[in-house]
C-alpha cells in the first residue's frame, strides 16, 4: 500500500460527501469560518460546508474569501478537489466517510472533496452499512489512499471476509434446542461454543446434556447479563463461561461442537473460521441456516412441540479434506 504523507487530523479528514464535506484546516481557523458562514447563511454542521445540487450529485462549495484576502486567495488557487464515487451494496445503504455519515440513496453516490493542496496522498476509511434482511446489519470497511485532484472510485459492493454482522436476537425454541445438542451428539469429551448466544438456553443445555465446557459469545451487554443470570441460576458458572465479545473475533479451537442460529450472511462469514480453527471432527449444526457451497451431511426436520411448525436443523463435519484445502488455499 502507498505511504500516506503525514499532517494533522483536521486536514487528514479533508472529505467533503455530499452534504459532508471535513475541512483540511485548524479547529480554530474551522470555527472561525463556521462563524463567518452562519453569519451569512445561517448555522452549519462543525467541520461541514454546504453543497449544491448538480446533474451527477451534490458538490461541496468553496468557503467564500473574505475581502481583501490576496494571500488566502493565492492559497486557494493552488488547492484541488478529487471527485469520489462509491458504489454500495444496496439502494438504501448507509454511507460514511471516516465515520461521518453521507446523506443519499442509490447504489452509486458521487461528490467532491474540499479542496486540498494539490499533490497530497490522503487516506479514508469508508464504511457501508445496510439490512439483508429484517435481523441483520452488515457493516463493510474499506481504507483508500489517492492524490488530491484525482478522480477516485470506491467499490464496496464487494464481500470482504472483515464484514461484521449484528444480528437482532431471536430464541430457539427450548424443544429445538434439544433437538439440535441431539443431532450434534453431545458427550462429556465435548467444548461447546455458541456464538451468538441470546440467553445461553442453547450452551446451558448443552452441558446439562453432559459437556465438558460451554461458552457462550455475545455483542450485547444486555444478552450477556441475561446469559450470565441463567448460568448462575442453573449453577454452571464452573462449566459455562459468557463472553462479550464479537463472535467472529472469538478463538474457537478449542471447540468439538458450535452452535448457530445467526442467518446466512453470518454463516458464510464464520463458515472460514470454523474451517481453520475446528478440529477434524468437530460439528456444527445451525438453525434453519445454511452454509452457501458447503453443503451439510446431514439435515433433519422437526415439528415444534408447543406450536407445531416445522424447523430446519443442519450438521456438518469439519473433514481432513477441508483441512486440506484451506492448507492448499494458505500455501502451507
Amino acid at each position: 500500500m502507498m505511504a500516506t504523507m503525514k499532517s494533522d487530523k483536521p486536514a487528514f479528514l479533508a472529505v467533503v460527501a455530499m452534504a459532508v464535506g471535513l475541512l483540511g484546516v485548524a479547529p480554530r481557523e474551522l470555527a472561525a469560518r463556521e462563524m463567518q458562514a452562519a453569519s451569512r447563511n445561517g448555522p452549519t454542521s462543525r467541520g461541514f460546508v454546504e453543497a449544491r445540487p448538480t446533474s451527477r450529485g451534490l458538490v461541496g462549495t468553496r468557503p467564500s474569501l473574505a475581502a481583501g484576502g490576496q494571500a488566502r486567495a493565492a492559497a486557494a488557487a493552488a488547492q484541488v478537489t478529487s471527485r469520489v464515487t462509491v458504489r454500495v451494496p444496496a439502494d438504501d445503504a448507509e454511507l460514511l466517510v471516516e465515520g461521518q455519515p453521507v446523506e443519499g440513496t442509490g447504489i452509486s453516490r458521487e461528490f467532491v472533496t474540499a479542496p486540498l493542496d494539490a499533490g497530497r496522498t490522503v487516506e479514508h476509511r469508508f464504511t457501508a452499512r445496510w439490512r439483508p434482511n429484517t435481523y441483520t446489519v452488515l457493516t463493510r470497511n474499506k481504507v483508500v489512499q489517492f492524490r488530491t485532484g484525482d478522480e477516485v472510485t470506491v467499490d464496496l459492493t464487494k464481500n470482504d471476509p472483515n464484514d461484521r454482522a449484528q444480528i437482532r436476537y431471536v430464541p430457539t425454541p427450548a424443544d429445538i434446542a434439544q433437538e439440535m445438542i441431539a443431532l450434534a451428539r453431545v458427550t462429556k469429551d465435548d467444548v461447546v461454543y455458541e456464538p451468538g448466544c441470546g440467553d445461553a438456553r442453547i450452551v446451558i443445555a448443552a452441558v446439562k446434556a453432559g459437556a465438558r465446557k460451554g461458552v457462550g459469545i455475545d455483542i450485547d451487554p444486555e444478552r450477556v447479563a441475561e446469559s450470565t443470570a441463567n448460568v448462575n441460576a442453573e449453577n454452571l458458572e464452573g462449566k459455562i463461561e459468557i463472553r462479550l465479545a464479537d463472535a467472529l473475533e472469538v478463538d474457537l479451537s478449542e471447540a468439538t461442537i458450535v452452535f448457530l442460529y445467526m442467518g446466512n450472511e453470518f454463516n458464510l462469514l464464520i463458515r472460514p473460521i470454523l474451517w481453520k480453527q475446528l478440529p477434524v471432527g468437530a460439528r456444527v449444526v445451525s438453525h434453519r441456516f445454511t452454509m452457501g457451497d458447503w453443503k451439510p451431511d446431514q439435515t433433519a426436520y422437526v415439528t415444534g412441540s408447543g406450536d407445531e411448525l416445522e424447523y430446519e436443523l443442519h450438521l456438518w463435519t469439519i473433514t481432513e479434506a477441508i483441512k486440506a484445502q484451506i492448507e492448499k488455499a494458505s500455501g502451507f
